[in-house]
């Protein structure tokens, strides 16, 4: 039944309407946001100016950015190294419990560290030292490094291997070979998955409003809810926006006209090295540190405060929690995943120019800080919504159907996570076999009809992995949900930053464990399957 009207069905005009709205509806926020913020100067903003405080916003910000990415960079790094090069023991059990932190929202590592360092006296001195900004670099680095981490070990397994080899026949030693060939190599992808731990900490306002840290999120955030002062807010955004797109562009400037490339496309089974006994006390030292702290201590610090308030667990209404969450969450993914199919598809048969410029603006969404995205997003639509009560009330429109509906936060979850379906797909159709899509066409269905037929069968794996990662990337997201939320809509990331706002942190360990679980599953599956 379907199969005959997309036959019919013009595509052209559904591929040149998708190519046209998906990108403008990506920039759309941010087109308020500096609209907005040439209103008026506030009271607020000039206080701020004239005491200099927004001035340490700024420089807290970037010494934060700064800090968190060498941090990153160094563990992800490093751990990536030794897990590609070494011979290590119960390796598989050892790569899941260090890609574990990252099932952790960074907001609940915070609140949960709050019951750990005071019986840890080293993590205490670090807590309250000024370098780490009382805690809030060690919660972002110990817990954002698995992006480092992942991302570097994909890339010296697929490419590096060869030249590993050939190095090591030539007599170098591992120490050299690692200074002189692995990580000028690898700079590339270590500083393009820095970006993303970095575009994490920007996007955060939970862990360094907890910990008393004043960044330009938190100046947004208090703006915003704390002094409903919507131009100091937009012009705080902005910032954030300069900061997020220098850093990009000097990423983009420092690796022009360089080129980076594995061997070959097949690989040799790299000989691994077996470390001597000092060495292995080292590696193994280093290796266990971050599971330590970023998984067996915080999940089972929560584990104690689950049981010994088991008495609470009837009144926090987890079902109720878990079926928002998953409902909002579910609901953008089927959504997101239409929408970047079709995209893909575009951008395939589109030449030129015109397929950077698509490319590149459906995937500015994910460099956008979350507080950012929600704040414009606030003011579009509070906008749109008055317009729309004010023209139908008279019919029988008596509420605001997108500022006080879930409406509102699956688009901001649209936005902010559109990129990682329409990257992940575009990959994945880049390695089709483009002969059975001209077949297909060539026996006379559309690219729409083509696209159900044969792109999406031949892509489940592909769809079925973004639908895994979207899924934990949104079950983890506060600032969106909580920013744009209707008034008494709770989920699962939004009880956490209520109980944890009241001190209530073992209460709190109950909606942040089921966080973890979902999100330790599907990471589970996820990497197993990648090596099966």
């Amino acid at each position: 039944m379907l199969l005959p009207l997309l036959r019919k069905v013009n595509d052209k005009i559904i591929f040149t309407i998708m190519g046209l709205v998906v990108p403008f509806f990506v920039l759309l926020p941010l087109i308020q946001l500096l609209i907005r913020s040439f209103g008026s100067t506030s009271r607020y903003y000039r206080v701020l100016w004239e005491s200099s405080a927004l001035t340490d916003g700024v420089i807290n910000t970037l010494e934060l950015i700064i800090k968190v990415g060498l941090f990153t960079s160094f563990i992800g790094f490093l751990l990536a190294y030794l897990m590609t090069f070494f011979t290590i023991k119960y390796k598989r059990i050892i790569n899941i419990l260090i890609i574990i932190p990252l099932a952790i929202p960074v907001y609940v590592a915070a609140y949960t560290y709050t019951n750990i360092y005071y019986y840890l006296p080293f993590l205490e001195t670090l807590f309250k030292n000024d370098f780490f900004m009382n805690g809030a670099v060690f919660i972002y680095t110990i817990f954002l490094y698995p992006y480092v981490y992942l991302a570097s070990k994909s890339y010296l397994k697929k490419n590096l291997t060869e030249y590993v080899e050939a190095s090591l026949t030539l007599g170098r030693s591992h120490f050299m070979m690692f200074f002189k060939l692995i990580l000028p190599l690898s700079r590339p992808v270590i500083i393009g998955s820095m970006l993303f731990a970095l575009f994490e900490t920007l996007s955060d306002f939970a862990v360094v409003e907890y910990y008393g840290v004043l960044t330009l999120s938190r100046y947004v955030n208090l703006a915003w809810f704390g002094q409903g002062d919507f131009v100091s807010a937009a012009r705080f955004a902005l910032y954030i926006l300069v900061i997020m797109f220098v850093l990009i562009f000097l990423e983009k400037t420092s690796r022009a006209n360089k080129r980076y490339a594995g061997a070959s496309t097949h690989h040799r089974h790299l000989t691994l090295k077996k470390p001597q006994k000092i060495q292995a006390v080292l590696i193994y030292g280093f290796i266990l540190t971050p599971i330590i702290l970023g998984a067996l201590l915080p999940i089972t610090s929560m584990l104690v405060s689950v049981v010994s308030n088991y008495q609470y667990l009837p009144d926090l209404a987890i079902l109720s929690l878990t079926i928002n969450t998953l409902t909002i969450t579910l609901i953008t993914i089927v959504i997101i995943i239409g929408v970047a199919l079709l995209l893909t598809t575009l951008t395939v048969h589109t030449r030129g120019v015109k397929k950077q410029l698509l490319a590149s603006v459906s995937v500015i969404g994910y460099a956008i800080p979350s507080m950012v995205l929600a704040l414009g997003l606030y003011l579009l639509f509070i906008r749109f919504d008055q317009w729309l009560y004010r023209s139908f009330n008279p019919i029988g429109l008596n509420q605001m159907i997108f500022t006080s509906t879930i409406l509102i936060v699956i688009i901001g979850f649209f936005i902010k996570f559109f990129s990682i379906a329409y990257s992940n797909l575009l990959s994945a159709y880049h390695r089709m076999d483009y002969s059975l899509l001209e077949a297909s066409e060539n026996l006379g269905e559309t690219k729409l009809s083509t696209l159900l037929r044969v792109t999406i069968p031949i892509l489940k794996r592909s769809i079925l992995a973004v639908a895994i990662i979207l899924f934990i990337d949104m079950v983890k997201e506060l600032t969106i949900v909580y920013s744009l939320r209707p008034f008494n809509f709770k989920t699962l990331s939004t009880e956490v930053y209520r109980y944890a706002g009241n001190e209530m942190i073992s209460i709190a360990a109950f909606p942040s464990l089921i966080i973890i679980i979902l999100c330790t599953i599907l990471i589970i599956y996820l990497e197993e399957g990648n090596k099966s």
